[in-house]
């Protein structure tokens, strides 16, 4: 694998040169000493048996961010590959199998997108999630964890940032979908999600969940929140009053039309999402990364729910829907 001097792109997960250079000096990195530490790195995956298999698909881009996951620490990141490795194939239920045709209903009913351009005040990606049908009876907690973490695949292609936030729009939530979320199911998913994949392994800093237009029981949905994620986390929940007090936070110039922003409205956005997840390159990325998968058959001697996870037993045992 050489090291490619200008980093794979995509049109839905933007990133200019001065913000990756820009997160590379903030780690005091530069390409010679990524090169350098890459090279360390990928030494090491292949003298790990468990991660043999897999690291041969783990191309430089993947590994480069990573890096930066790590803050630019090379055993950090070794741990990091180690972590998303592993974990990917303890969670096949989520993380693996994939296909877009699977998520047709989904689409039909819930936009989950990416806004093109990182906030240019910190640099996160934001996320925004909509519900277009409020009469949606189908609604599978399951699908939903599927979709969002096959966004997630693309973003280990593409992606340069160490931080999200999520705009979550009730316009269209009702008491009916509320009644329908599980605060068991909920509170198991934010422990894959959260504590498990985004803190352990992909290291993705939370700065934000921002709900806008909430209806007057939006305490409910709080309160149910509140029940499973961490106090960290939920110290960094917002109910916006107004588009204007939502672009206090995230630009206006990169917020979608819809929130009185200057960008692309989510419904086209959701619609070029359709249409990439069609590409070529689209279906290889999920094919590929089916085998980013770590052998725990070959792993020496390391139990990796205790040591990694903090958790006895066998993870593989958890059913999420």
């Amino acid at each position: 694998m050489q090291m490619m001097e200008t980093l794979s792109n995509n049109p839905l997960l933007k990133v200019s040169d001065a913000e990756i250079a820009k997160i590379r000096r903030d780690y005091n990195l530069d390409t010679n000493k990524i090169k350098e530490n890459l090279d360390e790195i990928e030494e090491w995956c292949k003298k790990q048996s468990h991660l043999e298999g897999a690291v041969q698909y783990l191309n430089r881009d993947i590994m480069e961010r990573i890096h930066i996951l790590a803050k630019g620490s090379v055993e950090g990141t070794k741990k990091k590959i180690d972590k998303i490795l592993t974990t990917r194939g303890l969670i096949p239920e989520i993380m693996l199998n994939k296909s877009i045709d699977e998520f047709n209903k989904f689409q039909e009913n819930l936009i989950f997108i990416t806004l093109p351009n990182l906030s240019p005040v910190c640099h996160s990606r934001i996320f925004v999630s909509q519900i277009t049908n409020p009469n949606i009876n189908n609604f599978s907690f399951l699908t939903f964890l599927r979709y969002c973490f096959m966004i997630g695949e693309y973003r280990l292609y593409f992606e340069y940032s160490m931080s999200d936030r999520f705009i979550v729009d009730l316009k269209n939530v009702n008491m009916n979908i509320i009644a329908k979320i599980n605060p068991v199911l909920l509170k198991k998913g934010e422990t894959l999600c959260t504590c498990v994949l985004f803190q352990e392994a992909y290291g993705t800093k939370i700065k934000g969940i921002h709900f806008v237009n909430a209806p007057p029981y939006v305490d409910k949905i709080i309160n149910l929140l509140k029940q499973v994620l961490k106090e960290k986390i939920s110290s960094r929940v917002y109910v916006h009053s107004s588009y204007e007090d939502l672009q206090k936070e995230i630009p206006k110039e990169i917020l979608p039309k819809e929130y009185g922003g200057d960008s692309t409205s989510c419904a086209e956005l959701a619609e070029q999402w359709k249409e990439y997840l069609k590409t070529e390159q689209a279906r290889t990325i999920l094919e590929t990364s089916n085998k980013l998968i770590s052998d725990e058959s070959k792993r020496c001697s390391i139990k990796f729910n205790e040591e990694y996870l903090g958790m006895p037993g066998s993870f593989r045992r958890l059913n999420v829907d």
